[in-house]
């Protein structure tokens, strides 16, 4: 009588990493990208060097939305109010009280004499929108679904008309905040983007954000759970805000002039279009959307303008940049509703493997 043959043995063959390192993996992945980003476009033109400035604010702004966005499953349109308010804060805490006198006149005086360095002006403009956010987030963040995402925008609105007609914070209705100077250059930018993406990160690894992302995954499940989804909302929210502001605040340094009317519509689609493109459920996908509706755009401009091809001129209407923007974003959420990325992290490529052995 023979024996029964042997089931085959397996061994583990390949990379095996801790759990720690591969969840680093997915911060450096994003690091390395808006790096190598940044010296390949610095590089190529001074152009090219001005819009890599604006697509790494957005960068900012993009990750910021994805921290409360990415993380509740809710969607807001009024995540550019708390940008436009650190925006304003960096201006008046960096403009010259002689400058701000001129074109302010009916301004708090306590405003008109205020005065700090760019990095406390920063965190100023930090401290302002996450106050905002905390705030409006008391009544926001017990709100689901459409209703959510309407009450933002009106949020958004609410902001916006304060900052165009109350001349104690700012200019007359119109006019604009200027005189600003130029404190961050390229590479300060680019370790203030690299600072936000990492700060995004550790909340993303923290305890109220994994309870977040299980409430919306399940909302119904969540409560029974002991989920307090309103609370960790409100974190997220606060968090976010801040984030958002410090966006806010680069930008207008590099814009160089704060007005009300900048932060419209148009600002909130694009930063919504660049997440959606990605994919709104990782910071990866926040990253690589924004990135490459930034490159999109860039070369989409340099074709309204005119391109010289050795005796033929290529352009596409003015315009056209939007309707582009528009189409492919259309086009992600009928084929790819996950965005790029669909809505994963950047994962260690060497997994082990089973293979067999005799």
């Amino acid at each position: 009588m023979t024996s029964p043959t042997p089931l085959p043995r397996h061994r583990f063959t390949g990379i095996a990493v801790p759990e720690a390192v591969a969840r680093l993996w997915s911060l450096a992945v994003p690091l390395i990208t808006v790096w190598l980003f940044s010296l390949v476009a610095s590089s190529i033109s001074q152009a090219a060097s001005i819009d890599l400035g604006y697509a790494l604010a957005n960068l900012i702004i993009v990750v910021a939305m994805w921290t409360f966005i990415g993380n509740s499953g809710v969607l807001s349109f009024g995540h550019i109010a708390f940008v436009a308010v650190g925006a304003w804060t960096l201006s008046l805490l960096t403009i010259p009280s002689q400058i701000k006198t001129a074109i302010m006149p009916d301004l708090f005086p306590f405003l008109t004499e205020a005065q700090a360095g760019p990095i406390v002006a920063l965190l100023v403009a930090a401290v302002m929108g996450g106050l905002l956010a905390f705030i409006s987030g008391l009544a926001l963040m017990r709100l689901h679904g459409l209703e959510a995402g309407i009450a933002t925008f009106a949020l958004l609105m609410l902001v916006v008309q304060i900052l165009t007609y109350w001349t104690r914070i700012g200019p007359k209705a119109g006019q604009s905040m200027t005189g600003l100077p130029r404190s961050f250059d390229l590479q300060g930018v680019l370790i203030i983007a690299l600072a936000v993406i990492a700060l995004a990160w550790l909340y993303g690894q923290s305890r109220s954000a994994r309870m977040l992302r299980a409430s919306r995954d399940n909302i119904q499940a969540a409560p029974a759970s002991g989920v307090r989804i309103t609370l960790h909302r409100l974190l997220a929210f606060t968090v976010s805000g801040a984030l958002a502001a410090v966006g806010g605040a680069v930008w207008v340094q590099l814009n160089g002039v704060a007005q009300a009317s900048q932060f419209s519509l148009d600002f909130t689609f694009t930063t919504i279009a660049m997440l959606v493109v990605g994919g709104m459920r990782s910071l990866w996908g926040a990253v690589v959307g924004t990135l490459a509706i930034s490159a999109l755009s860039h070369i989409l401009g340099l074709l309204e303008k005119g391109v010289q091809l050795g005796e033929s001129l290529i352009s596409i209407p003015s315009g056209s940049r939007l309707i582009t923007l528009g189409a492919i974003m259309v086009l992600i959420l009928i084929f790819r509703p996950s965005g790029i990325t669909g809505g994963r992290e950047a994962s260690w490529p060497f997994r082990p493997r089973l293979m067999p052995r005799p």
